[in-house]
Order: C-alpha cells, then structure tokens, then sequence
C-alpha cells in the first residue's frame, strides 16, 4: 500500500446503470465524483435500472481481453500489410483506371468495415465512439484515395533532405566532423537571467474544492488541502469539532511540519499558489483557525471547513434458516446491511442464467432523521449553521434493507453488492477491477451470495394405464414404465408407489382398501423400478435430493398375466397315383398364445438319429406338408412350442407324433441342371444322370442329330448316379441327347423330360507360314525383329510348337489368339512349325507350308585417311597448329548411302590437368557420297579430341544399330596465340612538364613462348598523332617498358600494344586493345575567396584551387601541420575555435609535384556575457522597491549589448517583451538597477570583431 493517504472526493456518484459481467475486488476507494443528491422526503425505495453496457461479444471467460486486444491489433497490421503489398503491385505495374478504381474500391470498403464493426466486438479498450470511428474512417479513406491516383512521390529527395537534417555536419579546419550549426548556436555566450517579483498580499484556504473525505476500511488517514497564496506561514492551528460530543480540539502545525508540507506541496500554474496537505486519523469537522507568516503577521483566512466522516460500508445478510440450494418458487431470504453518513445509496446486481441485472436503492436512512444533507450538499456556508449544533447527523447510521423475492427460474442465482456511497458523495465501488481489465479478484462472502434454485422433479407412466395393459408373463420380472423429469444434478430421487394385486382389483383402475404403499430410492433418472407381480401400480409422491415433485398424468399402470401357448393337430397321407404307396404328409397345426410361434420337432429316419428342425409360425393356423425324396420310415415329434410372451413350452412328444412309410416315384435328371458340352469330331461324349426309384431300374434316351433319332436304353441300373457314354460322332453340328422314360422294379413307365446339348466341331484345326512377296525367307536388318507370317484354322486360342533348326535351343510352345498371327524373331535360321491345338482339339501341320528361312543384311563401315596423321596407341594424332588457323580431314564410307556419321568433340583448354576435359559436345555429319570432309576445330587453344561412335547408312538408321564396334579417335593441338596485359591498367601514369622525360617504367605481362617481339603505339590526345616503337627480341615474360623522351609533349597519352609474336610463330593483332595513360600537367594555384584575413569561430574559410582535382592541401593550425587529401576544386573549412590558420602546400592529382604556399587568416573568438555569475536569479522584493543586476563580458572591447525585459512566464505560455535596450561599454563588467517586475536577459552582444545573437544562425563575423 502507498504511504500516501488517498484522497476521497465529496460528492453522490451516479447511479450505476448496469453490472459488469465479472466482478472486482472490494476497494474503499471511491471511484467517480457525480452531482449533488436530490431532496429525498420518500423511504427507501427498490428501483431496477436498465443495461446501457453490454460485455463483449465473445466472452471473457472463453478469450481474456489482453488476447482478444491482440488479435484485433495483429488482423488490423495484416490487413495493413495486404495494402502495402497491393499498392506495390499498383506502382510497379503498368496498370490502367480500372486497376487504380478497383484498388481504391476494394480498400475504401475494407478499412471501412474494419473500423466500423470493431466497435461492435465490445473489446475494452477497443470500444471507439462513433464519432472517433467516422473520423478514423475518413481519414483512411482520404490516404487509399490518394494511393490508388499514384503520384509520384520524391522518395529520394525527402531521403537526402531528412539525412542532411539529421546529419548536418561539415569538416572543420583540424579536420573532424563538427556541425556547423551547433557552433554559431553556442548558448553558452549568453547565459543568466534575472527575475524581478513584486510581492502581494497573502492568504490561506482549507479544503479550497469543497471536498468530502472519509475513514474507514483501508483508509486509515486523509490529506486536507490548505491553499496558500503570496504567503509563506511559519505556524497553523485547525480546529476539530465532534460528532458525538460537538466539542472541539485545537491542533497545532509546527514550522517543522510545514516545510516537510511545503516539500511535498503540489505545483500550481501559478507561481503564488501553492496547495498544502496535512494528514489526520480522526473523524470531524476540520476548521483553519490560526495562520502566521515568516513576518509574524497573522494571514488572511478564508471561511471554509472540511468534513470527514466515517466511508461507507455494506454487506449481504442472511436468516439463520438460510439454505443455499432453493427450490424453484422460493423465496430468496437475503438482506442488505448499509452503514455510513445518511442518507446512503446502494447499487447490487443479481446475475440470474449469466444474465446480469443492477438495482439501486436511494435515500436510505433511519425513520425521523434530519439532516442539511437531505436537501442536497452545499459549499456556500458551514455545516453547523445548516444542521445542529451537536452535528449528530454526521454520525455513521447502520441501517438494513430486506431484500427477498420470488425465485421463479432454475440455475444459478447470484447477487452481489456493487456499490455504496453516502450523503456527500464518499462512494465505495466493489467492482473495481485490476488495470488490465482481465484479472479478477474474488468477492468476500459478506458481499456476494450464491442460490442454486433447482426444478421440481416430475413423474408419470409411458405406453402403459388401465386402457394399455403391460404383459408379465408368469413367472418372470419387468420393469415399470416411469418417466422421470429432474435437473442433471438433483439426484438421489424418493418415488412412493401404490400396488394393488391383480386378484384384488375391483376396478382396473381403481385400487384396494388394503393396497400397500413401497417408496423406490433411485440414485439415477434412467434407475428402473423392478416388479414381479400383476395388479394396479400408481406413482402417490415423486422427490429429489432437494425439491418435492408433482406427479403427472398418466399416474397408474395395469399389470396382467398372458396365457402360456399350445397346440392341437391332425394329419393325412399324400398317395402316389400310379402305385398306391404314400409319398408324404400333411399335417393341419392349431396355435393358442400371442404370435408369432416357433414350434420345434424332430425328424427320424428309419429309426437313426433324430435331426431338430423349427418352424416358424405367423398365425394360430397353419398347415405344413412333409414329402422326402428317399425312401423309408420317416417320424416326426414335436417337443416345444415359443410364442411373443413364453420361451421353450414343453409339448408331450408322445401325444403330438405322426410316422410314414415312403415310397418314391422313378425318376431321372441331368446332375448339371442346363447340360451342354463341345465335342471334338469323331469323339464320343459322356453325361451323369441322377436316378430315382426301386432298383433296378431301366433308363431309356434318344441320341437327335439333323432331324434323325437314334433310341437306346440301359438296364439293370442300381446306383444313384449314373454315367452315359455316347458312340464316336462323326458329323459336325448340334446334337441333342433327351431322356424319354425310366421304369422301376413294379413296371411302372415314367415319363421323363430331360435333354442336354452336344455341340460337335465340323473340322480339326491346322496351322501353316504364309510367303512373303512370293517366297518363304525375309532378309533383314542384323538385331531387329522381323515378323514371319503365320495362319491358323480352328477355334481360338491356339498352342503351336516351333523350333528353329540352326540353332540348339529346344523347341518353344507358343499361344496365339488371332488366326492370322505373326511369329516374332531376332535370331536368324530356318523356323519349323511342328504341332498345334486349339481350343480343345488336336491339329495338323501343312509339311509344305511348314518352314520359313530369315537371314541379315551388312552393316555401314567408317575409314580416315591415315597419310595426313600419326597413329600412337590406337588413337590418331594430327599436327600443331596455332589458335584460328584452318584444319580439316577426309572421311571414307562403305554401305547404303546418305551416310550420317555421329561424333563427340572433347576439348581440354590450355594448362588444364591432362586428365581433366571438358563435357564432350556431340556433333553430326551427312555424306550424299562415300567421301567427307570435316573441319576441325581450333578457335581456342588446347587439345581436341574427336571420337567417331555411330555411323548410319539408309538401312542402319538407328541408335544402337549405328553404333561402330571399334570407334576411331583423332587428336589435335591448338597453341593459344601470345597476348599482353598492363600491370597496373587502371593507373595513370602521370609527369610534370618542367620535370623533364619521364623515367618511370610501364610493367607489361607477355603470355606465351619467349622469346617475343613487340609493336606498341603512342597516341597523343592534343595533336591526334601516333609513335610506333618495335621491340625485336624479349627474352622473359615481363618486360618493363620506358617512354622515350621525344614522345611526351602536355597534355594526355595512350599507350597501347600493337602487335605479338612468339617462338611458336603465332601472332596476335590488336586494333583496340588495352592501354595506360599517361599525363603531362603543368603546376596547380591556390587563392583565397575573400581578401579578408580576420575570422570568427563559425565562419567558413575557403579557397579556389585550380590544376588538375583532386588536390592535396597542406596547412599549420595553431603550429600542427595538417593536410587535407581528395580536395575538389574549391577548398572549405568550418573555424570551430580560435587560433591562427596557414596554407603551407598544394599538390594536384596530374602529378606527384608539389608547390609551396604562404597564406595565412586569424580566428577570433565570439564574444560572450553573463548575467549574476550565469545563473538564474529570482528575486521578490515589496512594491517601490530595486534590484542591482550585474553584467560580465568576454571579448575584445568596446563591447555593445542588448537586453529585454519580458512579462514572468507563465506555465504552457510564451513570455511577452514588454521593452528592449541597447548599451555599449568599454569595461568587462557593467551594473544596472531594476524596479519593474519581469524577467531582464541579454538577446546579443558584439565586440571589436565578432558579435552573437541569441536564436539566430547569422552570428559570427562583425559587418
């Protein structure tokens, strides 16, 4: 906490119009001041105040404000950053209007919606006026327009002047970076000034604002203001008069303690006022009695008082019944506890669903109280004349509110006090909040308190009353259909349920005299309640863990007891017609129970083993027919019958039991339900038939082929299935295979419809080689594919071996899908077809047809003429030549021409590793004829290697049949040609004119094989001529060349190579090719701009120079010698201190001659003065009386100054000048005598040389 005492202004807040959705911690700090209270004559009255503020859009508790701030500030820069990069497309591209409107369109709307529904998002801090959102959106509005017009904006220049204003600098004569500005600006030549008070007469006020303050929690001391005006007290004494006694106690305020006030005393914009602050700890009404200045003299005291009161203070109370958790329709049973300075005022909040709504309760005090409060608080007089004399009215009041209400919703019901404040405006605001709007400290449970209002449970039966009966079956446990209705968090539930059994119920609805009442403890809403007997249940009391509940309707169920299912039935033989003997049963079924049934038997064959079969069952009557396909003694029993209701009923086997004997009729099928084969011609075919019947049997068929039937049987059959074999057909076509008839042991013929179909090939298959162009052999190209005719009869796909007889491979099967087929080879030989079989059949080869002969044609050859090369190691070495001489060779082709000769150049340059190359360069030659030239390459010096890879004639066109076995290589070397290069070339070789011929030497690199010869030119600028110098004969690869006296004259020269030639005997020219230059200058001056010989520090001191730039200027500072290089053509400096300056030398850039100076200036230094020693002197004095001010100067005499006196500033104003003077005197000091009230300072001052004026760039040198 602050050692200092907070201050509490008095007056009545405003009413708060609405609660902020998270809470602040309790803080005694009043926050706001508002006006005076009404007259209140009413009692306390409950006024509910409407929402003005909203909380933000997006919840506090879901994103914090610092983060929501964040985000908001971080789209705004990116949306910011999309305009910079639109408008650097815009300046970048050549755009039309519609460019420049589409982007003024698009960013006109976009920072439009942004500033205009940010607002909307309610962030604290973010939450702009509207009258802020329409300038910020005008503004930007303004800018796009201007971008999106594209002018054209001086970048460059804007640059350059804010760097020449920031970094204004100059070089001074000792030769550092000084600016110039801070030179003639030096405010230390004018330093001091006086000021002349005319004292007033002083006075003293308490609590010069009319304030109220108060004590209390956290607030143990206030500070009372004691304004003070031209006066300076030494002792005070304040009254305090008390609340309870009305007698008063004087305080004493030592000297001591009024210079600790002065210390910490507030600065006022008036220099005459000040505001003192003196601590108390005690309630009462504070008066200045007493009040002496530092003359003895007592100070005028104005009427004026200040009240301190105890702060107010409120807090929620409850009855000792309070319960937290409330039932929805309760009542709330709260209470506010108000206590402080009457009459009061209460704000609180209740905050219902997160729905917050503010109260505020006005002029609370007690019944017959009197106050001058209760009209309103007033500065004009003093508390005790306007109330009595006692001022029992300032005591504190305790004074409590009932606060309960109804609480008609279910949720969470919170109400808070929000704030308090008493008749003269002490205000406590319990919401005040920590700085970032984000943290929130929580409440104290005397001021806030939170209801859980929970709903009352419902109950009631579904699907189920006395009209809708739910079945129990006997024996068996249910579940009763009650729906409950309760809040999430309200369990455990007390249901009481009435049962009357079903044998006792008079009326389905209606329940005994004796029925028995059984209360269910459900700790869950879906919690069943379990039953095993039938009657009348009905739901009496449904209740939660908190709440009683209603029972709604339907409020009773019927539980009754189905029947068990059973069964009757009867059964009749099915008879065969043609032997008498039963082939079956039917058996007609009666069900009793509730569908649909499930009635279980088992089926006995001849005494076996008993297989379990179920039929499932729709109706109460149902009939079912049994009729095996084998014969023998079949049984059926049937043991268990289930319905809706009952599970596995036992049924008496014994009594529902049916048996048969079967016999069944003859008979005969295909086992493939739609038989149909492909025969081969001259193949029989064979069928299996499935038979039926007493053995043996007899089985009868037809064989049907072109309108002919040929019958056939087959006796004696004993098995079930039985094979038939037709004879070899020998036709091709459809055949038909029908059954007719099948006869058993009794004799008895039965008709049979069965047929299946053959089909049968007309032809066998065969395969044969087809000629090319008349003969049965192809002659090809060496490695290609070549495709040898092939024709195939018969069914797709085909089978066919081949062997190819030159070869020792063994013969290979292929599969063919097309009749006319190509067989494709790579191999050369005689090729024999020796089988083939189609789809299912065997077949022939034609022995005529049945062989084809490939053979290869020759490959293209490549020769070179071997007399005009050396052959070393296998690889052809043809002689030297220089770089840029013409080479070629002769080329010699055998095979099918147009010839096309593939080859590779490899070049390695001069002084590479000889086992490093470049990457090869592929090249291409056509030849119409047997013979070629090829130039050879020799533009850079190396050596060339030619590889001759591929040659293709008309036939062998292609990659890898162009391709020589043994590929030919040709080398060559190039000798690079001799070339010169200056050493230094950028240099200029440079001479004076009266220094005689020149004897430096000009370095030049020769590159190649000494020795050389040299041909070098001499231009001459002036006169346009030329001198040719030859050099025989240079033995080393540097030589230093010296120019001949005759060829310099003045002015400028190039020096340049002509002509070079090594031992190799190659040569190079050169028409423009590299060159130094030389010059020849005269001497360079120097003269001053200004005849003068007197400066003053800040004055620029500059000379012309003359000669070739730039120059280098040697000169004596005050006896150090200096030189100052890369001079341009007019040489400056800036005097930044006294001293005396001599140009010594001077050397230009044409030459390394130099000519000695003698020119030589005096720095004076600026004069300066000084008012009381330099310092700032603030005097008082009585009216009609004067002040001595002195004047100190520096300089050369006489000096002249003028001085001003100017009106005492006053704070954020600029002084005016009320009269101005000038004198002129020969001494260093000066005296003057004031008695005008003002500030008296010096604006210039001049001496025999220099002056200086304050504020002003022209300061320096004396016009």
């Amino acid at each position: 906490m602050s050692d200092e005492t907070p201050k509490i202004p008095a007056s009545f807040p405003r009413s708060p119009a609405t609660n902020r959705a998270r809470r602040a911690p309790p803080s005694p700090t009043p926050l706001a001041r508002a006006s005076p209270p009404h007259p209140a004559t009413t009692p306390p009255s409950l006024v509910q105040t409407r929402d003005v503020s909203l909380p933000p859009l997006v919840s506090l508790d879901t994103l914090d404000a610092p983060t929501q701030r964040l985000y908001a500030v971080g789209f705004f820069v990116l949306l910011q950053a999309w305009k910079f990069y639109d408008i650097a497309r815009l300046y970048t591209t050549d755009g039309d209007s519609i460019s420049e409107l589409w982007f003024c369109s698009k960013w006109l709307v976009l920072d439009g919606c942004f500033f205009w529904f940010l607002p909307l998002l309610r962030i604290p801090w973010l939450t702009f006026t509207p009258n802020f959102t329409l300038r910020a959106i005008a503004i930007f509005s303004v800018v796009d327009i201007f971008l999106s017009l594209k002018y054209e904006i001086p970048i460059t220049a804007i640059l350059g002047g804010l760097w020449k204003f920031v970094y204004d600098r100059e070089v001074s004569i000792s030769e550092k970076s000084v600016k110039w500005y801070d030179i003639v600006n030096n405010n230390s030549h004018i330093q001091g000034k006086y000021t002349v008070h005319i004292l007033p007469e002083g006075a003293v006020k308490l609590n010069p604002n009319a304030n109220c303050f108060c004590l209390g929690e956290g607030v143990t001391a206030v500070n009372l203001p004691i304004r003070i005006n031209g006066t300076n007290p030494i002792h005070m004494q304040l009254a305090r008069i008390d609340f309870e006694t009305g007698g008063a106690d004087m305080i004493d305020i030592s000297t001591k303690e009024i210079k600790k006030m002065l210390k910490r005393a507030e600065k006022d914009e008036d220099q005459k006022l000040q505001v003192l602050s003196y601590s108390v700890k005690q309630p009462g009404l504070y008066r200045l009695t007493k009040v002496t200045d530092v003359t003895q003299l007592d100070v005028r005291i104005y009427r004026s008082e200040a009240l301190v009161v105890s702060c107010p203070k409120a807090t929620l109370k409850v009855s000792p019944t309070y319960k937290r958790n409330k039932c929805k329709g309760d009542m709330s049973d709260l209470a506010l506890q108000v206590e402080g300075l009457a009459p009061l005022q209460i704000t609180y909040s209740r905050e219902m669903k997160g729905k917050p709504t503010v109260f505020t309760v006005q002029s609370i005090h007690p019944e017959n109280f009197e106050s001058p409060l209760l009209a309103g608080f007033s500065s004009d007089g003093t508390l005790a004349e306007q109330g009595d004399a006692t001022l029992s009215w300032a005591q504190c009041q305790n004074i409590p509110v009932p606060l309960n209400e109804s609480l008609g919703f279910s949720g969470d019901w919170v109400y808070s006090v929000d704030k308090v404040s008493d008749a003269c405006g002490n205000a406590v605001d319990y919401n005040a909040a920590y700085e970032d709007g984000d943290y929130v400290v929580p409440r104290r449970g005397s001021l806030s308190q939170n209801l859980k209002v929970h709903e009352r449970p419902l109950a009631r039966f579904l699907g189920c009353d006395p009209q809708h009966p739910m079945d129990l079956p006997k024996g068996t446990t249910g579940v009763l259909p009650i729906q409950l209705l309760s809040g999430q968090d309200d369990a455990p539930y007390e249901v009481e349920i009435t049962f009357t059994p079903y044998e006792k119920l008079e009326l389905a609805s209606e329940h005994a005299s004796d029925a028995a009442v059984k209360l269910h403890k459900l700790k869950t809403l879906n919690q069943v309640v379990s039953i095993k007997e039938p009657g009348l249940y009905s739901v009496k009391t449904i209740s939660s863990d908190f709440c009683s509940g209603d029972v709604m309707e339907p409020a009773s169920c019927l539980v009754i007891t189905p029947p068990e299912p059973s069964m009757a039935m009867r059964s009749d033989e099915i008879l065969d017609k043609c032997t008498g003997s039963s082939i079956g049963l039917t058996i007609d079924l009666t069900l009793v129970g509730a569908p649909p049934f499930e009635l279980s038997y088992r089926l006995i064959k001849d005494n076996g083993n008993p297989v379990i079969k179920t039929l499932t069952i729709e109706r109460t009557r149902h009939q079912v027919q049994f009729t095996p396909a084998d014969a023998g003694h079949y049984a059926y029993e049937f043991f268990s019958l289930r319905d809706k209701n009952y599970a596995n009923v036992k049924i008496d086997p014994k009594t529902n039991h049916v048996e048969q004997t079967v016999k069944p009729m003859a008979g005969a099928t295909f086992v493939d339900p739609s038989p149909r084969k492909k025969a081969c011609i001259d193949q029989p075919v064979e069928f299996d038939v499935k038979m039926q019947g007493m053995p043996p049997l007899t089985l009868n068929y037809e064989l049907i082929h072109n309108g002919k039937r040929t019958k056939m049987t087959e006796a004696n059959i004993t098995t079930g299935i039985h094979t038939i074999r037709t004879p070899p057909l020998a036709n091709g076509g459809e055949y038909a295979l029908a059954l007719t008839t099948v006869e058993d042991e009794s004799g008895c013929q039965i008709f049979v419809g069965s047929e299946a179909k053959i089909d049968v090939r007309w032809q066998r298959p065969k395969a044969q080689f087809s000629s090319v162009e008349g003969k049965m052999s192809i002659r090809a190209l060496e490695g290609k594919t070549v495709d040898i005719p092939l024709r195939l009869t018969g069914e797709s796909p085909w089978d066919v071996t081949i062997r190819n007889l030159d070869s020792n491979e063994p013969a290979k099967q292929l599969k063919f899908s097309g009749s006319n087929a190509y067989l494709t080879v790579r191999d050369p030989g005689r090729y024999k077809l020796e089988s083939i079989h189609d789809n299912g059949c065997p077949g022939t080869i034609t022995e005529s047809d049945g062989t084809f002969l490939i053979t290869w044609i020759a490959r293209p050859m490549l020769k070179i003429a071997e007399s005009s090369s050396i052959t070393k190691g296998g690889v052809l070495t043809r002689k030297d030549v220089c770089e840029g001489d013409e080479d070629a060779i002769e080329l010699a082709f055998v095979g099918s021409p147009p010839f096309t000769i593939d080859y590779e150049r490899t070049f390695r340059p001069e002084g590479y590793d000889s086992k490093r190359a470049l990457d090869p360069i592929p090249q291409r030659l056509t030849a119409g004829l047997g013979v070629a030239t090829v130039r050879l390459e020799t533009s850079q010096a190396g050596v060339n290697r030619y590889r001759f890879s591929r040659i293709a004639d008309s036939l062998y066109d292609g990659p890898q049949e162009s391709l020589v076995q043994n590929p030919i290589i040709l080398e060559q070397t190039i000798h690079s040609r001799p070339s010169t290069s200056f050493a230094n070339p950028s240099k200029v070789y440079k001479y004076c004119l009266d220094a005689g011929a020149g004897d430096d030497i000009i370095p030049i690199h020769l590159h190649g094989k000494a020795p050389f010869s040299l041909t070098i030119n001499i231009k001459h600028f002036n006169t346009g001529k030329s001198d040719v110098i030859n050099i025989p004969h240079i033995d080393s690869n540097i030589f230093n060349f010296r120019i001949p006296s005759h060829a310099l004259t003045l002015g400028s020269h190039a020096v340049s190579v002509l002509k070079a030639k090594d031992a190799r005997g190659c040569v190079r020219k050169t028409v423009e090719g590299p060159h130094v230059m030389v010059a020849v200058a005269d001497m360079p001056t120097i003269s001053p701009s200004s005849q003068q010989t007197n400066y003053c520090v800040g004055d620029r001191i500059s000379f012309t120079l003359s000669g070739v730039p730039p120059f280098a200027v040697e000169y004596e500072w005050n006896g150090v010698l200096m030189k100052a290089h890369n001079q341009p053509s007019e040489f400056a400096r800036v005097a930044e201190k006294p001293g005396n300056f001599t140009i010594t030398g001077l050397q230009d850039s044409a030459s390394d001659c130099k000519v000695n100076v003698g020119l030589t200036h005096v720095v004076r230094e600026v004069p300066s003065v000084r008012i009381s020693d330099g310092y700032t002197v603030v005097r008082g004095i009585p009216e009609g009386d004067q002040a001595e001010i002195h004047f100190d100067f520096y300089g050369t005499p006489p000096f002249t100054f003028t001085y001003t006196r100017s009106e005492i500033a006053k704070k954020g104003s600029k002084p005016r000048i009320l009269e101005m003077h000038s004198q002129t005197t020969d001494s260093y000091k000066y005296s003057m005598f004031a008695s005008q009230e003002g500030t008296y300072e010096v604006v210039s001052i001049e001496d025999s040389y220099c002056s200086y004026a304050a504020g002003k760039t022209n300061s320096g040198r004396k016009r």
